[in-house]
């Protein structure tokens, strides 16, 4: 966890290599979105299986740039809890990496709180990206932090609009992949603060899930018209891997 108080506590410095885009490695999903190139500001929006293509995207990013990766760590902000090391050990294993070493390679620093958020995407972030230099940064569910009581809806806009807005600005002075995941849910709130995310975005997709299917809609992009494609997996839709992605 980062402490608030120290720009970049909790992160492991390392090294790069210049890259300019990424893939997920899933024929469907590479199709339809095509290269994600760093500069530009990605959101996926939907169901649980979005998350696990932003987690998919941490292990791809350590990959060489001549097999779809960045050559790159990442800095992965969790705002949802929803970081799943299992699952990125898995893929590092499935895609031939160490384990420890692709866990090792991505930085999670978690906000529990909105005004916690604000300060890491706003004063902390940008401080620690001069340290880690990543090409790849995911930001995961950010909009569910401002949807508590504590904060009333005005102040909820303005802010989140702020998050929204530095994130867009990192990818673009950075030159970073930054990558945004905001969840389904039944709360007004968060799907009235999440078109701020979507509403920012260069590439916007949503991800929706109807067992044995996961289907993806490209909602923008700067080359590509709309379009929905499918993915097909086999196991429980709580234990996505990369293996069962690739069936499709």
């Amino acid at each position: 966890m980062l402490d608030p108080t120290s720009p970049t506590a909790g992160f492991r410095q390392t090294l790069i290599h210049d890259a300019e885009s990424l893939t997920f490695g899933v024929e469907v999903a590479d199709r339809l979105l095509g290269r994600l190139e760093t500069g530009n500001f990605v959101a996926l929006h939907g169901s649980h299986a979005c998350h696990v293509l932003s987690e998919l995207l941490c292990v791809r990013s350590q990959l060489p740039i001549r097999e779809g990766g960045l050559g790159s760590p990442v800095v992965f902000v969790d705002g949802g809890n929803r970081f799943d090391p299992y699952l990125v050990a898995e893929n590092a294993r499935l895609l031939g990496l160490d384990p420890d070493e692709a866990l090792r390679n991505v930085w999670v620093s978690r906000a529990f709180t909105n005004y916690q958020l604000t300060a890491l995407v706003t004063e902390k972030l940008p401080e620690a990206l001069s340290r880690v230099k990543p090409k790849l940064v995911v930001v995961s569910d950010p909009a569910a932090l401002y949807c508590d009581s504590d904060i009333g809806l005005l102040e909820a806009k303005r802010t989140f609009n702020r998050v929204a807005r530095s994130l867009w600005t990192l990818a673009k002075e950075r030159s970073l992949l930054l990558v945004a995941t905001s969840f389904q849910s039944s709360n007004w709130r968060k799907r009235l603060l999440e078109q701020y995310l979507i509403g920012r975005a260069d590439v916007a997709a949503r991800v929706e899930e109807d067992a044995p299917r996961v289907r993806l809609t490209l909602e923008r992009h700067p080359s590509k018209p709309a379009v929905s494609a499918e993915l097909l997996f086999d196991g429980p839709r709580s234990q996505y891997l990369l293996e069962e992605f690739m069936e499709a």
